[in-house]
Parts: C-alpha cells; structure tokens; sequence
C-alpha cells in the first residue's frame, strides 16, 4: 500500500528530529557538563593509540612518499615488468618498512651518541652536588657576615619558624593515615606509565596501516564529503585540508631540521670553550629549539643553572654564546627555513609566535606559524580572486609604486605621475 507521505514531509520529519535531537544535545552538554566531559575524556583517552598512530604516520608520510617515488617503486617497477599492479603492492609494503627501520635506526643512532655523554654528565652532576652545595653555603655565610642586617632577619625568620614545629608535626600527623592512598597514586603513576608504552607500541601499529592504505582512507573521505555537502562545498573543505596539510608537513619538516642544525652547532660550540655538560645542554637547546624563535631561551634558562654550579665563568660564556646561537636561528636560518617552508616571511613568521603564544600559551607558541600560514594563504588567494574580478590583479611590486587607483577611470596613478600632474 502506498504511504500517504510525500518527500517534502519526510524531509520536515528529518529536520525536525535532528532539530530536536541538536537541542536535546545542547541541554544535556549546558546542565550535564561533568558527565559529558568524563565522557569524552574516556572517548579520547580509549583513542590515544590511534591519534599517536596517526602523527606517526603523518610525521613518517613525507620520508615514505620519497622512498617509495625515487628509490622502491622504480625498482620493483623494472623487477616485475609482467606484474605491475604486485609491483604497486609489494613497493608500499616495503616503503612502509623502510620507513619504520630508517625511523627506529635514527632513533638508536642518536640514543647511542647522546645516552653516554648524558650519562656521564648527570653522574659527574650528582657527584658534583654536594660540592656545589658546600660552595653555596660558603658564598651564603660571606654574604651574612658582610651584611648584619640580612643576618638579624634570617635570625627572626628562624625563630618564627621554630615556633611552628609542633603545627607542622600535627600536619604530619594528619598526612600518616592518607599514607595508602599516596602509595596507590604512585602505583597508579607506573600503571600510566606502562599503558603509554602500550599505547605508543599499538600506535606504531595503526601508523602502519594508516600508511599502507593512505590512499584508500582519502578516497573514503571524499565519499562522505560528497554524499553531504554540494560539489563546491566539497571540493572547498579538500582544497582546505591538502592547504592546511601542506603548511604543517613543510613546517614540521623544516622545523625538525632546524632544531637538528641548532643543536649540532650548540653541541660544537659547548666542546669548542669547554663548557660543562654539553651533550645534555644541547639537547635540552635542540628540544626546546622545536618552539620556534624563544625556544632556545627556553633551553636556556635550566642549562645555565647547571653550569652556573659547576663554573660560574663558563656560564656566562654558555649565556653569550646562546644569545649568538638565537639572533642567528631567529633572524637568518629560522626564518630562511621556515619561511621558504611555510610560505610567509620572517616578520609574519615572528608576529605568528608572538599573537598564538599571548592566545593559545605553548601550543599556540609551537603551532602558530603552520595555523598562520594557512589563514595567510586563504586571506591571500581571496584578495587576488577580488581583485581580479575587478581588473586590478598586479603584482604587489607594482604596488609599492601606485599611489591611488582612479575612481573615474579605474587606471593606476603612480606616484611620479601625481607628482608630475
């Protein structure tokens, strides 16, 4: 029997159910926050090893893609002539695999140069300790004895101190019964421990199969993106993601290498003037490097506290020579990188860091130049696209020598002209 329902009313039905189902959603999240936040706290946390799978492979993607372009698939391409879809299949197979071993074995390499220099430089730290220790007690009594009244305040500090041992005791008292649930907390700690090496070990898995089948989860998207949004939706929202994955793989990429260059240098330069514990300072320098332009500050602040207690001299060398180390990563191989990664110039790329830290704290620090570069290149391509419509689509050379456009004939008057009119 035929429905007495038309089209035009199953569609109200639909957009009326998920009106109600939006609001009901709206309700739940405003007056049920707590438990809709543990809720999506469990749901990201049971997909922790998938997001670590997937920047894995986003991280790995570009070292496979140029494997498997320049070294494997031409390779199995001429081994099977008379196969060539097997040739496709074993070449990202074996792509995949290389990738994974050039990544673990660069990874061991670097394990294998650095553990030992930083194992001896935290043994002769801890070795140290009590050495520094007995000269900052030294400097410390000098300084009293030199200034009486820093002593008669330190006296009074004292004593006021003394007065409150009994409280502290009584605080101690209270702090004994909860002892079990302080122990659970560090069992808790190791536990968490043990599931991150879990989950970063399921992540490389997942990382291999994003890889393996890239091509396969893109098209999949796509599908969707075009069985919901009209044709020139879809093709906007994939135009947006391929722009925005541009810019982040070449800054990550640029970055890496960037932080890599910095810390060789640091490295060079710390055994050059015999600074302390360099190995362990120019890795601290090469990590922290990764944020761009205030990273190296950053490295450097616990870096000079180390070697100011081993030498207070070679602190000062170690603070000139970072100061050198970032105007140079700053203002010419950050910036030369960065910029011809990302597409935008060096002032763009400071003012980036400088707007995403005030906003955003560290991430926006560490992830403003990609994010930047991408609303720079949309802000970019629809001011060209105004501007050709309306047939004033120079170069921004050109620009720089145009004084107005005229509203009566729509032509460009130069400064020299205006002058010369």
């Amino acid at each position: 029997m035929k429905m007495p329902w038309d089209q035009k009313d199953i569609v109200k039905g639909i957009i009326a159910f998920l009106v109600t189902a939006a609001a009901i959603s709206f309700y739940m999240i405003i007056h049920r926050w707590e438990t809709v936040s543990t809720a999506v706290s469990i749901i990201f946390k049971s997909l922790r090893p998938v997001t670590y799978g997937l920047l894995f492979a986003y991280i790995l993607n570009p070292l496979m893609n140029t494997l498997e372009k320049r070294l494997v698939f031409p390779s199995m391409k001429r081994i099977m002539r008379k196969k060539p879809g097997k040739a496709v299949l074993v070449s990202r197979n074996m792509s995949v695999f290389l990738t994974w071993a050039i990544a673990i074995t660069a990874i061991l390499i670097l394990v294998e140069l650095v553990f030992p220099e930083l194992y001896s430089s935290i043994e002769s730290l801890i070795i140290s300790m009590p050495g520094y220790a007995n000269k900052l007690l030294v400097w410390v009594s000098d300084v009293l004895r030199q200034n009486t009244d820093v002593l008669a305040f330190l006296k009074e500090s004292i004593n006021g101190f003394s007065t409150d041992v009994s409280e502290i005791a009584k605080r101690l008292q209270d702090i004994m019964p909860n002892i079990n649930s302080i122990i659970s907390g560090v069992s808790s700690s190791v536990a968490d421990m043990f599931r991150t090496i879990l989950n970063l070990f399921i992540g490389v898995i997942v990382s291999i199969y994003v890889l393996k089948d890239k091509e396969k989860f893109a098209a999949q998207i796509k599908k969707i993106l075009y069985s919901m949004f009209s044709v020139r939706r879809a093709n906007s929202i994939i135009a947006l993601v391929r722009l925005t994955d541009d810019k982040f793989s070449n800054f990550l990429t640029g970055k890496i290498f960037d932080s890599a260059i910095i810390g060789v240098i640091c490295f060079v330069l710390l055994t050059i003037f015999k600074i302390p514990y360099s190995a362990l300072v120019s890795v601290i320098v090469g990590i922290t490097n990764v944020i761009p332009f205030f990273g190296p500050f950053i490295g450097a602040v616990p870096s000079a506290f180390l070697i100011l207690l081993a030498d207070p001299i070679k602190c000062l060398t170690f603070i000139i020579i970072i100061l050198i180390l970032q105007q140079f990563d700053g203002n010419i191989l950050g910036p030369k990188i960065l910029g011809s990664s990302t597409g935008v110039s060096s002032f763009w790329v400071m003012f980036s860091i400088l707007v995403g830290s005030s906003i955003f704290g560290f991430w926006g620090m560490l992830f403003g130049v990609p994010v930047f570069a991408v609303i720079y290149e949309l802000v970019k391509n629809s001011c060209n696209m105004s501007l050709e419509e309306k047939g004033f689509d120079y170069p921004t050379e050109k620009y720089m020598i145009i004084d107005h456009i005229s509203s009566k004939t729509e032509k460009p008057v130069l400064f020299k002209d205006k002058q010369g009119g």
